[in-house]
């Protein structure tokens, strides 16, 4: 009972001693216990009010003036402007708040706020006639803060760089770092795209709706050329899915001369590397210049200013067509084929295809036989570019697909056996290419190369093929 005594005592001790402390803490003026300065109002306007702001810092003079919530530059003109780095502006210039008064000077010394050679200023009016002038001071060593005063008052106080960012900046950062056409966001999609490499240049257009293709791939956008390929969506992601977004770090220039260009590498357009893609129905058109570490100079068609672009950002720089079209070479689809003609193996196959009634060599074919079939016959898959022309020699399988639209001046013309050459084609032969491969012939033009177990199947296949026959795609 005695060290429960001893122990209740000593606790009645502790608590009568805490509740004495909080009192005291509670009840004793603010500066007693140690209370943070405040922080204080140094312009308290609506933003609205922004008639305009004459700035002096390092990067030298500039005036922003803003009419009907429309901002401009008097350096500017010309030049895309981000409104919303204005707006930021005229927020500094009508809602300022210092984060405390400075700390008396010693008795001993001079206070030295650099306002005798301030690092910016700015003179705001208001749209009732009044306005401000601020004084950013000296900056505090070691710390993001700086003096500042308003209106050449006796009174100083400490702000956060944060606060004061548009004050300071150069008047590039007004420029607007955007590299697509207004309006635009991450999800809009190009109408088309063009990269250019000295010679070399791949064009993509955007189908009017997605199209799929006899493999059961979709596709939204298409390849130019003599025989127009599908991208590959996957593809497209990788090389262009950040058009939409697509920003530059910084302006290294602006307004540049002909030395400037010949500097950052931009002076030969024709030997310049670039893309052009049209968004909502303008066009950019972008010029790359010389690779400096992790980045590009870039040019915008019709914009004097020479900006830095991520290398990361540059991701179209090495696509070709390989990279971009599907694989599937060999997969129309089967509502824009009217005939199909199979030669190989010594024997010679003609299917036609009429408004959903398919026959083979003129005997019907039920739509499972066919879908089959004609899957196995679109597995075809590119497997990789060739390293050597292929051989002169006759082909193992040709595959001639006849269309129902009219062939273009540079189709190919429809082999013997199509019903009539008026209709567009495409001829597909495959070559013996080395240990068990086929190159794989294109209207006369021998690109890509696969497994000769495709040809090997196909035929398989042709040579038993019978109504109500199910055919297995794998090979």
């Amino acid at each position: 009972m005695k060290i429960n005594k001893q122990f209740l005592t000593a606790l009645l001790v502790f608590l009568v001693l805490g509740i004495g402390t909080l009192l005291l803490f509670f009840f004793l003026p603010p500066a007693a216990h140690g209370a943070a300065a405040e922080p204080v109002t140094l312009s308290d306007r609506a933003q609205n009010a922004f008639v305009s702001a004459e700035i002096t810092n390092a990067g030298g003079r500039y005036v922003v003036t803003a009419e009907d919530g429309i901002f401009s530059c008097d350096l500017l003109t010309g030049l895309p402007v981000s409104q919303a780095a204005f707006e930021r502006l005229a927020q500094e210039c009508t809602s300022l708040t210092a984060d405390r008064p400075a700390p008396a000077p010693d008795e001993d010394a001079a206070p030295d706020y650099g306002f005798e050679h301030p690092l910016a200023q700015a003179r705001a009016v208001y749209s009732d006639g009044s306005g401000i002038f601020i004084e950013v001071g000296a900056q505090i060593a070691g710390t993001d803060q700086y003096y500042i005063r308003v209106d050449h008052s006796a009174s100083v106080y400490l702000i956060g760089r944060e606060a004061i960012r548009c004050l300071l900046a150069d008047i590039s950062a007004y420029l607007d770092l955007s590299l697509t056409p207004d309006g635009v966001d991450e999800d809009t999609l190009p109408s088309s795209i063009s990269v250019f490499s000295g010679a070399r240049s791949l064009q993509l257009e955007k189908l009017a709706l997605p199209e799929t293709d006899g493999a059961g791939f979709s596709y939204r956008y298409r390849l130019s050329g003599s025989r127009p390929a599908y991208v590959d969506p996957d593809a497209y992601e990788t090389y262009f899915g950040g058009l939409g977004g697509l920003e530059a770090d910084g302006v290294v220039t602006m307004r540049p001369t002909a030395v400037d260009l010949k500097e950052y590498g931009l002076a030969d357009e024709d030997a310049c590397d670039g893309i052009s893609f049209t968004m909502l129905g303008q066009t950019v058109r972008l010029r790359l210049g010389r690779l400096s570490g992790d980045f590009y100079y870039v040019l915008r068609e019709g914009v004097p200013a020479i900006y830095r672009l991520s290398r990361l950002a540059v991701t179209w720089d090495d696509a070709d067509e390989y990279a971009l079209m599907s694989r599937y070479l060999m997969a129309p689809d089967p509502d824009k084929v009217q005939e199909i003609l199979i030669e190989g193996g010594g024997a010679s196959y003609h299917f036609t295809l009429d408004n959903g009634f398919v026959s083979l060599d003129g005997a019907p074919l039920t739509a499972d036989t066919f879908d089959s079939f004609y899957a196995l016959l679109c597995s075809l898959r590119a497997e990789y570019k060739l390293g050597d022309p292929a051989q002169n020699i006759p082909p193992d399988l040709t595959v001639t697909f006849v269309y129902t639209d009219p062939a273009g001046p540079a189709s190919s013309p429809a082999p013997d056996g199509a019903q009539d050459s008026f209709y567009r084609t495409d001829v597909i032969r495959f070559i013996p290419y080395g240990p068990k491969r086929h190159a794989i012939e294109i209207n006369g033009a021998a690109l890509y190369a696969v497994r000769s177990t495709y040809v090997t199947k196909v035929l398989g296949v042709l040579a038993t093929l019978q109504d109500g026959q199910i055919v297995s795609a794998v090979w």
